[in-house]
């Protein structure tokens, strides 16, 4: 970057901070908008409304040096209709630049009271209009850093694109972009920063966004492919007799969802090929005890399997859960966490160490170096999003390849399966275990709270326990949430809520805390529990009937479906409320309207990725996998599935991208993806 003229060493500092070292990477920072300053039109016809753009002539330019110190501009210009006044705040230096006699383009608002515009973009011309760069074009705003300023940062892009784009190797095979119509590499990345038209930017930006899809479905169909057709797993027979063991000593009968999910795991761990499946199942649909029956696969073969989970909560509910239902099988459930002590921690690293068959159920304490299975023959992820490649890779490091089952509650929508999830060949459980209680979701402002805690009183009164979730731990002066603590404090302080007992939950708590409060509240010594959203995933307490969710607009649909479905796990009528504060924007309640019409999981998926978009939606990426910019999941559905087929393609021709044309394409995908490839293009 350095050497680009204008450039220098210290400016290269400030680009560095953008994450451009090289004018490659510049040129691929791409805008964020785009400002349409096309519409000229003379000084006479200007009217207020929307970016106009007029040329003229610099008749008059003034600094000017404000009360407070700070030096203005004000620059008068004039066509053969008349004239304009330009005026732009702090920026007297400019008058070097906009000197009288000069022949510029502006385009701005216009103001009609003073006839001017206030801080318009601006360009002298010294040519013709076609070398616009800052004014009266399609005009490309990029984030920009301390030390780089707008016009600063479009005037290098342009010498960068001179100097590079050209010469970029194009990671698109050249077949597949004649295939699916793709314009050249440099062309497009010209057209994408400074296009002629609004059809030349559409055409640059599907290209491009081609390119970051097509990328990231080689990447994923790599994978597959080296997981399936290289990878090297102990084949684990069926296990009838424990495996039946197991399930005649469930309180339930598996759904035909669970049965149907559970064969197909069943078949893959038959494989010598490692399975790699992700199981997504709404709340409450009973993934714990499928992934319990698999892991039955193993441990009767004489293998170890490891369950990991996303907290410590949930960890040890696990395992305490999955202790219970294998009473009296033989088979052995163990829990490790940071909060294990060392001599219990000694002991049962002397039995993974020895191979002992057994199921252990963690969290992050799993993925610790210190933590050896060399038993390790199947390795279940509860909660996939919350973890990433490098943290699935961990797990799956401790032995040789073992079979890889992933669970989440989060129904993901079809366009985030195939971008993020592509490498995981995919099982949903939709229906619900039989003998569950009635759910109602209903939908409060501030105004009812009163009779929402008669509500909940009702329910206590009646031996049931409630919920309590609020967004935040303590009081913020910024956002008028109720804070866990207050609200804790508040419930106490209500008449009608004095004879019960009101508990605490949030993610400061320590580990052994936060399991004293849970378990006081599944023993029901706690008739009432105040939360963050620490229990938002798998907290199971059958006799919890209501739900109150503070400030709910605050939460995504999906979170909100999650926290929903602690509630209407007994056989009980469960109520969920979701209370609005008078704060909450159009978009939140939209959002509550539609967790009032429907409890599919899937359906709210789907609705939170239309409202909120996958980035958010999503929450933390897999790590090792760089963050889409121009393709958008929502509206790019169609070009997603082409560029799943193209890698298909690819990868079918040539697995480990050694022909010559796809050169570009594997130096490519070893230079942003190399940690989420992992063994695909091993040699």
């Amino acid at each position: 970057m350095q050497f680009l003229p204008g450039v220098g060493p210290r400016r290269a500092e400030a680009f560095e901070r953008l994450g451009c070292s090289t004018l490659e990477q510049l040129v691929r920072h791409y805008p964020r908008e785009w400002l349409d300053a096309t519409r000229f039109v003379p000084i006479a016809d200007l009217r207020p409304g929307g970016l106009l753009t007029v040329t003229g002539t610099i008749r008059h330019a003034a600094a000017l040096r404000t009360r407070g110190g700070r030096g203005d501009l004000s620059v008068t210009i004039a066509d053969a209709t008349g004239t304009l006044h330009a005026y732009f705040f702090g920026q007297s230096f400019l008058a070097r630049t906009l000197a009288p006699g000069a022949r510029v383009v502006v385009s701005g608002e216009f103001d009609p009271i003073d006839r001017r515009m206030l801080n318009p973009l601006f360009e002298v011309v010294e040519g013709d209009l076609e070398s616009l760069l800052h004014a009266g074009r399609l005009v490309p705003v990029y984030a920009l850093t301390r030390g780089i300023t707008a016009r600063g940062l479009r005037s290098s892009m342009r010498a960068a694109l001179a100097a590079v784009a050209e010469q970029m190797p194009d990671p698109i095979p050249a077949d597949v972009a004649a295939a699916h119509g793709l314009a050249p590499l440099g062309e497009s990345l010209l057209q994408l920063h400074f296009p002629a038209t609004p059809e030349a930017l559409a055409r640059a930006r599907r290209r491009l966004a081609f390119e970051e899809l097509f990328l990231l479905q080689m990447v994923m169909e790599l994978r597959r492919r080296a997981l399936r057709e290289e990878g090297v797993a102990l084949a684990l027979p069926p296990a009838p007799a424990l495996v039946q063991q197991v399930r005649d000593g469930l309180p339930f009968t598996l759904t035909d969802d669970q049965t149907r999910v559970l064969a197909e795991i069943a078949a893959d761990l038959a494989q010598p090929r490692p399975m790699h499946r992700l199981v997504v199942g709404d709340v409450g649909s009973g993934k714990t005890v499928v992934a319990l029956l698999a892991a039955m696969q193993a441990v009767a073969a004489g293998r170890q399997a490891a369950l990991l989970a996303p907290t410590e909560i949930l960890a040890r509910q696990h395992g305490a859960t999955l202790q219970r239902l294998t009473t009296g099988t033989g088979a052995q459930v163990r829990v490790l966490t940071a909060a294990t002590p060392a001599a219990e921690r000694r002991a049962l690293q002397a039995q993974l160490d020895a191979g002992e068959p057994l199921l252990l159920v963690g969290t992050h304490a799993l993925l610790e170096d210190k933590v050896r299975m060399p038993g390790l023959a199947l390795a279940i992820v509860d909660e996939q999003h919350r973890f990433g490649v490098r943290q699935r890779a961990s797990l799956t490091a401790k032995s040789v390849l073992p079979h890889l089952l992933v669970l989440t509650a989060t129904p993901i929508p079809r366009t985030l399966q195939l971008a993020w999830f592509g490498d995981l060949d995919l099982s949903v459980i939709r229906a619900r275990p039989a003998g569950r209680g009635r759910l109602v979701t209903r939908v409060v402002d501030e105004s009812k709270r009163p009779q929402v805690l008669a509500f909940l009183a009702g329910e206590l009164a009646a031996g049931r326990q409630a919920y309590v979730v609020v967004p935040a731990v303590e009081e913020s002066p910024r956002a008028e949430l109720k804070a866990a603590e207050t609200e804790a404090e508040r419930l106490r302080a209500h008449p009608l809520m004095r004879p019960y007992q009101v508990g605490l939950l949030h993610g400061r708590l320590k580990p052994d805390a936060k399991q004293a409060v849970m378990a006081a509240f599944q023993a029901g010594e706690l008739h009432v529990l105040v939360a963050t959203t620490v229990v938002e995933v798998g907290v199971d307490v059958p006799n919890a009937t209501v739900m109150l969710v503070e400030n709910a607009e605050r939460f995504g649909l999906t979170q909100l479906h999650q926290l929903r479905g602690r509630v209407g796990r007994g056989r009980h009528r469960s109520v969920c409320v979701f209370a609005a504060s008078p704060e909450a924007t159009a978009q939140g309640r939209e959002r509550l309207a539609v967790m009032a019409t429907t409890e599919d999981g899937f359906e709210l998926a789907e609705a939170d990725l239309r409202l909120r978009g996958p980035g958010e939606l999503w929450g933390t990426r897999q790590s090792g996998l760089p963050r889409l910019v121009l393709a958008d999941l929502l509206r790019d559905e169609a070009l997603l599935i082409e560029a799943r087929e193209a890698a298909r393609g690819v990868v079918r021709l040539d697995p480990q991208l050694r022909a010559a044309e796809h050169t570009p394409l594997r130096g490519a995908l070893q230079r942003d993806f190399s940690e989420a490839l992992a063994l695909a293009l091993a040699g």
